[in-house]
């Protein structure tokens, strides 16, 4: 009787179980393994979700966005526009002789060297060599060119013999313009000390040495009051003319010349390169055909540099020049291999082995304008 019994209630509890799992499947519910699922990530990418699972992204209904136009401004600052210098007009074309002659002397010379310089292209002259006369034993060397206002003629003889007459000449077709000056000159500026080619113009230079207090003073003095570079430039270059009287000295320091209160042309124009220097201004001399003047250099908003003439003596021409010259040399500090020292002005030079016992060459360089033929 009592094993009937428990038969009995373990088929009642058989059909219980049963019951409660049938239940939970019909209710998505899944049992729990008593194993532990395994940590190791699956070597296949999972399997993409069924378009049921997939979430739809919603429409964006806010309004469109509206860009905002760009300008100059916004993408690239605009860069200043470059301004108007001086211009040209009225060129006049002449030919140029420059030359040696030279005689042997007593005994024979060897390694003969001549150097004399040369008129270069610049802005306001073009030049173009039409004709030469050089004897056939003559080597002519490249043109010189160790300076930007300097170019140089080299002609080398391996022998000069004695008595012998030599004669090397270079003709050049030089067409020079008149300089006219800008219209508008509040547009420039005093140079920054970065542009290279202003530092080697604010430097003092052979006979041209601007450190004395006084001269300083009188700088500072003629810049009052001044709204534009070019005014100051201006005060100075009609200080000099106003207060340095003509003479007929040899060129000197400037020092002297400003305390004396006269001087050379030459002694005017180093005085003018000076006193702008000073006031951190770059200027330089002009050696040309028959007269010295200077030049001052300014730039614009964009860098660019300009360079504006001044005749110191003579016309009062300041930022142009009229009367158009040769221009031979511009600078007043050069270096040539021929000498030890810094020259304000590159000369003709002669070198060359003379025998000892023996009476020197003779020599003679010289410079011939000539008419251009029709």
């Amino acid at each position: 009787m009592r094993k009937t019994s428990c038969f009995v209630l373990l088929v009642t509890t058989c059909v219980l179980l049963g019951s409660i799992c049938n239940h939970a499947s019909a209710q998505g519910l899944t049992v729990k393994s008593s194993k532990k699922a395994s940590s190791k990530k699956p070597d296949s990418a999972p399997a993409e979700e069924t378009t049921a699972n997939k979430v739809k992204p919603t429409k964006d209904i806010s309004p469109p966005k509206t860009s905002k136009p760009t300008t100059k401004s916004d993408s690239k600052k605009e860069e200043p526009t470059p301004v108007e210098g001086v211009t040209f007009s009225n060129p006049i074309k002449n030919k140029w002789k420059v030359g040696v002659k030279a005689r042997g002397g007593g005994g024979t010379v060897g390694n003969a060297i001549f150097t004399f310089s040369v008129p270069k292209d610049w802005p306001e002259q073009s030049v173009l060599m039409v004709e030469d006369e050089v004897p056939p034993n003559a080597r002519l060397g490249d043109q010189r060119k160790q300076d930007i206002g300097l170019e140089q003629l080299v002609v080398i003889l391996p022998t000069i013999p004695p008595r012998q007459e030599v004669l090397i000449t270079k003709t050049f077709l030089v067409t020079n313009s008149q300089i006219n000056p800008p219209k508008d000159t509040t547009n420039f500026i005093r140079p920054k000390s970065r542009v290279n080619e202003a530092r080697k113009y604010l430097r003092p230079s052979p006979g041209i040495n601007f450190s004395s207090s006084k001269i300083k003073r009188q700088v500072k003095e003629l810049a009052k009051e001044k709204s534009t570079v070019w005014e100051e430039v201006e005060a100075i270059y009609d200080w000099v003319r106003d207060n340095i009287e003509d003479a007929t000295t040899e060129p000197r320091q400037i020092a002297s010349v400003f305390i004396e209160k006269s001087g050379c042309n030459e002694d005017k124009v180093s005085l003018f390169v000076g006193m702008c220097r000073s006031a951190k201004v770059p200027a330089r001399m002009v050696w040309a055909q028959g007269t010295i003047y200077a030049e001052f250099m300014l730039t614009d908003a964009a860098g660019t540099i300009h360079w504006f003439p001044c005749n110191i003596g003579g016309l009062r021409e300041f930022g142009s020049y009229a009367e158009p010259k040769i221009i031979l040399q511009k600078g007043d500090n050069f270096r040539v291999p021929e000498k030890d020292r810094n020259l304000k002005y590159v000369s003709e030079v002669f070198q060359g082995q003379i025998q000892k016992g023996r009476t020197k060459p003779v020599y003679q360089f010289f410079t011939q304008l000539l008419p251009v033929d029709e």
